[in-house]
């Protein structure tokens, strides 16, 4: 006569099925994070490679494309520069779409990466403004020092007197508009604290070209 399993020993053995289950969901939600980490760091070195050859054209890096509507991120406040799909640096979005080039935020989807520099700034209509410059917030010392003190940096609106070229980046994964307020203080997306952390699981993924040619950025991704 066969022994049958008891209620105790089939409630254990649904348990570790359900324990291993979740944890090889963890782990597949892992991979998945750290797969699309590779692909933003790719896009954003192509968009890197896009405004470099434009400025070799051009002898200046495209206008930073503010959004007057909203001024927010979850919009499409700094969405990469309509020359670079109009030269064919980059690919261009389709006619209707509210994109400006065929470069969709892997995390934000509907969207373009997020392009900031110094200098000229475009807030309606593709028009340069004739009073107001693009500004980027650059810690003193970086990319050896970084910090979100106010009095560690400062606010460069003049390309020559930059230490930074430009950035580009996403938002990242988790993105709360209110963080980039209340705790960043809008000094982004240079300072590394700005940047993706596995503790708090969000931040920017971002790529930052300096005056002398180097570029840095989050490329680590997840862990």
């Amino acid at each position: 006569m066969k022994k049958a399993f008891t209620l105790l020993e089939l409630l254990v053995v649904i348990a570790l099925i359900g324990l291993l289950t979740g944890l090889a969901l963890s782990s597949l939600r892992q991979a998945r994070l750290r797969a699309k980490f590779v692909v933003v760091n790719s896009d954003l070195r192509q968009i890197g490679l896009g405004l470099e050859c434009y400025v070799m054209d051009h002898k200046k890096y495209p206008p930073t494309r503010e959004d007057c509507n909203t001024g927010s991120l979850a919009d499409h406040l700094y969405q990469l520069p309509d020359e670079l799909a109009e030269g064919e640096y980059l690919p261009a979005a389709s006619v209707g779409q509210a994109m400006s080039v065929m470069m969709e935020d892997k995390f934000h989807p509907g969207h373009t990466y997020k392009y900031r520099s110094v200098g000229e700034c475009i807030r309606d209509r593709n028009k340069i403004d004739r009073w107001i410059k693009a500004k980027l917030w650059v810690p003193s010392g970086f990319p050896a020092g970084s910090s979100l003190e106010k009095s560690q940096g400062q606010w460069y609106t003049e390309p020559k007197e930059s230490p930074v070229t430009w950035a580009v980046f996403s938002i990242g994964p988790n993105f709360e508009e209110e963080w980039v307020w209340d705790t960043l203080g809008g000094l982004y997306p240079i300072p590394k604290e700005t940047w993706y952390n596995t503790q708090q699981k969000k931040g920017f993924l971002v790529r930052v070209r300096m005056k002398n040619g180097h570029e840095h950025g989050s490329f680590e991704g997840p862990r």
